[in-house]
C-alpha cells in the first residue's frame, strides 16, 4: 500500500517505471515449501546413500555458579544453600581470578559451583562405521514404507520438538498481550522524540539505535520496525540526514541486536535448546558480542549521518527527502507525548519480567518452562494495567501465539526432515561427509565456516527460529566431531542468520521497511554492504575467540 500511494517520482526514485508493462516478479517460496522439498529430498536420498552410525556417549554438563566463600562455609553448607543434593571437594574449580588457589575454602575467595546442568547424548569423535543397506529397501515394500515415514514425519517432528513449540507459541503469545497495549511503542517513540532539539542532538543516534537493539536482542524486534521507520525516517530528514539514516537507526540496529543477543528466545533459546544447552548459558559473553556489535552499529550509522549533514547532496535519497523537507516544514513539529503512567508501569512490568528471568535462568537453574510461565504472568498483569477485560487479554493472547504460528510448524518440519534420515539411518552418513573436509582445518576456521553456510542458508529460510530448528540438529552434533564447543556452534548461527537479514531480499520485514521508508533495495544495499562486511569480521574474531577462550566464559 506505501508504494501504491506514492507520487511518480517517488516511483522512479524507488527504481520503478509506471510506463514500463508489469512483469511478474520472481517470488521466494515459503521455509514451509523449502523445508518440504528438503525433506522429499531427503526421502529419495536415503535410497542411494550408505546408512551408517556413530558411537555416542552420555556426558553430564553442569552449569557452573560463581560463589564467595564466607568465614565458617563448609562442603555441607555450601550444598544446603545453592539447593544442590550432592556435592564433594572434587567438585568444586577455581575461578580464572583465582586459578592458583590450593585451598579453594578460603574466606573471600572466589570458586565455581557446579549447579544443576544436562546430560547429552554426545558423538564420539572416529567412531563411524557403515551398516549394511536393509534388503528390502529397493523394494516396493521399503518405498512404501519410505512414504509412509514422509507423511509421518511432520506429526513425530511436532511430538519431538513440543516443548520448544509450546515455549514458542507461549511467549508469542504473552508478548502480544504486551505489545498490543501500545507502551512499548510509545515509550520509544517518546525517547527517541524527546531527544530531538539542538541540545540533545547528537545523542539521538546512540539512544535510537541502542534502544531498537535492545528490542531485537531481548525479544527478536522485527515487523514492529515497519511501523517505526515511518518515525524515525521524517525525523531523521527534519535533524539534516536523510531516509537511509532513518532506517538505519531502527531496522538495522534491531537486526544488530538479533544477531547479537543475548536473551531472543526464538533463536537463543531455539538453538540451545536443539543443541541440549542450558538456555543463557555463555550469557556475559554474549553481553560483550551485543555491546561491541552495538557500538559499531552506531559508530557506522554516525559517520553516515555527519556525511549527509554536511554535504546533504552526497545521500542517493537527496531529492525524495528534499520534497520531504518541504513539506514538513509547512506542517507544525508534533513530538510524541509522554507515556502515562499505567504505560510505565506496563513498561516496567515487562522489563522487569525480561531481566528477572535472564537472572533466574542464568543463577537459580530456570529453564524454558519457567520462562514462559514468568512471561505469560507479566503479560496478563500487563492487559489488567492497561484495563484490559479477560476477554480482551485472551484475545490478544491468541493473536500474538498465532504469529508464531508459522515459525512452531517450521520447528516441527524442520525435525521432520531429521527424523526422516535418522529412521533410515543416514544422518550420521551426512555428518560424516560434513565432518570429513572439516577435520584437516583448525576448528577457529570451521567455526568461521559454519557462519557462512548458515549465512547461505539465510537467504532461503530467513526465519531464524526457522533455521535453528533446521540446522542445529546437524551443527550440534558435527561441532562434537571436530571437537568444538556446542556453544560456538550456537554462535555461529546466530550470526550467520542474523547478519544477512539486514541486506538479504528474501526478508519480508526488510523489504517492508524499504517501501515504508521509500528506498530501493539497490540503494540500501550499496549503503550497508560495507557494514555488513564488517560485521562478519567481528563475528569472525569473536568465533575464534570463543573457540580458544576459557572454557568458563560459554557457560
Amino acid at each position: 500500500m506505501m508504494q501504491a500511494d506514492a507520487t511518480d517520482g517517488d516511483t522512479e526514485l524507488m527504481g520503478f517505471d509506471p510506463n514500463l508493462p508489469k512483469q511478474k516478479i520472481f517470488e521466494m517460496p515459503s521455509a514451509l515449501v523449502i523445508l518440504s522439498i528438503i525433506m522429499v529430498a531427503s526421502a529419495l536420498a536415503t535410497l542411494v546413500l550408505t546408512p551408517g552410525e556413530y558411537q555416542r556417549q552420555e556426558r553430564s554438563f553442569p552449569n557452573w555458579v560463581t560463589y564467595k566463600v564466607r568465614a565458617g562455609d563448609t562442603i555441607q553448607s555450601i550444598a544446603s544453600l545453592m539447593s544442590i543434593e550432592q556435592l564433594s571437594m572434587e567438585d568444586l574449580r577455581p575461578t580464572e581470578k583465582d586459578t592458583s588457589s590450593i585451598e579453594l575454602l578460603v574466606v573471600g575467595a572466589e570458586i565455581l559451583v557446579p549447579s544443576g546442568g544436562s546430560v547429552r547424548s554426545v558423538v564420539i569423535p572416529n567412531s563411524y562405521r557403515a551398516i549394511d543397506p536393509r534388503p528390502n529397501h529397493l523394494t516396493a515394500v521399503g518405498i512404501t514404507e519410505l512414504i509412509s515415514n514422509v507423511a509421518r514425519a511432520p506429526i513425530l517432528g511436532l511430538v519431538d520438538r513440543a516443548q520448544i513449540i509450546g515455549f514458542v507459541l507461549l511467549v508469542g503469545g504473552a508478548f502480544g498481550i504486551i505489545l498490543s497495549t501500545g507502551a512499548i511503542d510509545h515509550g520509544l517513540g517518546w525517547v527517541v522524540t524527546k531527544l530531538g532539539d539542538g541540545k540533545a542532538k547528537w545523542t539521538i543516534i546512540p539512544v535510537s539505535f541502542t534502544l531498537f537493539s535492545l528490542g531485537g536482542a531481548v525479544y527478536g524486534m522485527g515487523e514492529d520496525t515497519i511501523a517505526f521507520v515511518l518515525i524515525t525516517v521524517p525525523f531523521a530528514i527534519r535533524l539534516g540526514y536523510d531516509s537511509i539514516t532513518g532506517v538505519a537507526m531502527c531496522y538495522m540496529a534491531s537486526q544488530v541486536g538479533f544477531a547479537g543477543a543475548f536473551f531472543n528466545p526464538f533463536t537463543i533459546g531455539i538453538a540451545q535448546g536443539i543443541a541440549e544447552l542450558p538456555y543463557l548459558s555463555g550469557l556475559q559473553f554474549r553481553y560483550v558480542i551485543w555491546f561491541v556489535m552495538t557500538l559499531a552499529g552506531i559508530l557506522f550509522t554516525t559517520w553516515w549521518a555527519k556525511r549527509v549533514e554536511k554535504c546533504p547532496q552526497m545521500s542517493p535519497t537527496f531529492a525524495f527527502d528534499e520534497s520531504r523537507r518541504a513539506a514538513m516544514a509547512k506542517e507544525a513539529s508534533h513530538g510524541a507525548t509522554r507515556p502515562s503512567v499505567r504505560q510505565f508501569a506496563i513498561i516496567g512490568l515487562a522489563v522487569g519480567a525480561v531481566f528477572v528471568s535472564g537472572y533466574c535462568v542464568a543463577n537459580m537453574g530456570w529453564f524454558i518452562n519457567e520462562m514462559a510461565a514468568l512471561l505469560m504472568v507479566a503479560a496478563v498483569i500487563c492487559g489488567m494495567v492497561n484495563g484490559y477485560s479477560p476477554m480482551r487479554v485472551s484475545q490478544e493472547f491468541v493473536k500474538g501465539a498465532s504469529g508464531m504460528v508459522e515459525p512452531a510448524l517450521i520447528i516441527a518440519f524442520s525435525a521432520g526432515v531429521v527424523i526422516v534420515l535418522q529412521q533410515a539411518r543416514v544422518l550420521d552418513t551426512i555428518l560424516y561427509a560434513l565432518a570429513a573436509p572439516l577435520q584437516g582445518i583448525s576448528v577457529s576456521i570451521a567455526a568461521v565456516a559454519m557462519m557462512m553456510v548458515q549465512a547461505s542458508l539465510n537467504f532461503f529460510v530467513p526465519s531464524g527460529s526457522g533455521q535453528a530448528a533446521m540446522t542445529m540438529p546437524l551443527i550440534a552434533p558435527l561441532c562434537d566431531l571436530i571437537q568444538l564447543d556446542r556453544q560456538v556452534g550456537v554462535l555461529a548461527f546466530q550470526f550467520g542468520d542474523g547478519f544477512g537479514n539486514i541486506v538479504i531480499p528474501t526478508s519480508a520485514v526488510l523489504m517492508g521497511v524499504l517501501g515504508a521508508a521509500k528506498i530501493s533495495w539497490t540503494t540500501w544495499v550499496n549503503f550497508v554492504w560495507p557494514f555488513v562486511v564488517c560485521l562478519h569480521v567481528i563475528g569472525a574474531i569473536f568465533l575464534i575467540i570463543a573457540t580458544y577462550g576459557p572454557s568458563e566464559w560459554m557457560r
